[in-house]
């Protein structure tokens, strides 16, 4: 359905060019959920924004392919890729609030999306926005179509973007960060509302996250991005039960165990992560790698099938 093709995203900062996402390939198929997985400032947003060209004006897709089910999405014109954006390629935002206009109801702007992308009346519109009210589990949905989104709780907020992608039917949902900014108890309701949704309208799903619990609960596979390459990739059980490249090991390990009576030392990554202005010779990783070796500053790898998994590492070399 999606495949991606050695994408390469810059900006301008001043007179410097910054690489957000370099070289990077995967594939979406049909009917899968795939996470996307990494440090904040790793280029997770910007890939999920090239696919659309939602990009801010100091930003340039510089190469690569973005194949929407066999058609190139960077050879449309920005009138073709409205009309895929929503219909075809769903988006929700990681700050529901930011994406919701405040001086219209939440029920209008579900309302005018529907009546956007399809050749149905103003009071059909209305009935379909109220029945997707309810199928997010809005309670009162009749009442709650008049309500602007300060009166929704941020839980509320984002369900009510969900259903808003939902109208249109989208044959992939691109996810960013859908439960950052929520509560524990409620990204539990968000994630399951996603599984029951996304199998009932059969959906694929990219998952943009940094939240490794999300990933593993609710993912297929999962590719993990650092310094906007990818280190790995692989199925989400391989991925978790035995990683390969050391920076997805470090990332496994500061997972918390909640059994008091299992000892568990989590890896500890020395500094932050580079600025991209920056980027390091060789394996972006090797200023932190607890793993490193002479010839990682000098060489840079592509993703190489190791068992089950892809990783970009000398160690397999």
């Amino acid at each position: 359905m999606l495949d991606i093709k050695n994408l390469k995203t810059i900006f301008k900062v001043g007179k410097e060019t910054v690489t957000a996402v370099d070289d990077v390939s995967f594939s979406v198929e049909k009917g899968k959920v795939i996470g996307l997985v990494g440090e904040s400032g790793s280029g997770k947003t910007v890939t999920a924004m090239s696919i659309l060209n939602l990009l801010p004006d100091n930003a340039k897709i510089e190469s690569g392919e973005i194949l929407f089910n066999g058609e190139d999405l960077l050879k449309k014109s920005n009138k073709e890729l409205q009309l895929i954006r929503g219909r075809d390629v769903g988006l929700i935002f990681q700050n529901p609030l930011a994406a919701l206009n405040p001086v219209f109801t939440v029920g209008e702007q579900i309302q005018e999306t529907i009546l956007l992308h399809r050749g149905i009346s103003k009071k059909e519109a209305k009935e379909e926005a109220i029945s997707l009210l309810k199928k997010v589990n809005i309670p009162d949905p009749e009442v709650r179509y008049d309500n602007y989104p300060h009166e929704f709780s941020l839980g509320m907020c984002q369900r009510a973007m969900i259903a808003m992608t939902l109208s249109m039917k989208p044959k992939l949902l691109i996810a960013d960060e859908p439960t950052a900014s929520l509560d524990v108890t409620v990204q539990a309701q968000i994630l399951e509302l996603l599984g029951e949704l996304t199998e009932e309208y059969g959906m694929s799903v990219l998952m943009i996250s940094h939240d490794l619990g999300v990933i593993a609960q609710y993912c297929d596979e999962v590719m993990v991005m650092y310094l906007g390459s990818l280190v790995e990739k692989g199925s989400a059980v391989d991925i978790f039960k035995d990683p390969k490249h050391p920076y997805t090991q470090a990332l496994l390990s500061s997972i918390p165990i909640p059994d008091p009576s299992k000892k568990h030392k989590p890896t500890i990554l020395q500094g932050d992560i580079p600025s991209p202005l920056h980027i390091p010779s060789g394996c972006r990783f090797h200023p932190r790698c607890p793993q490193v070796k002479p010839e990682c500053s000098k060489v840079s790898l592509s993703l190489k099938r190791v068992d089950n998994s892809e990783v970009a590492c000398v160690i397999y070399k």
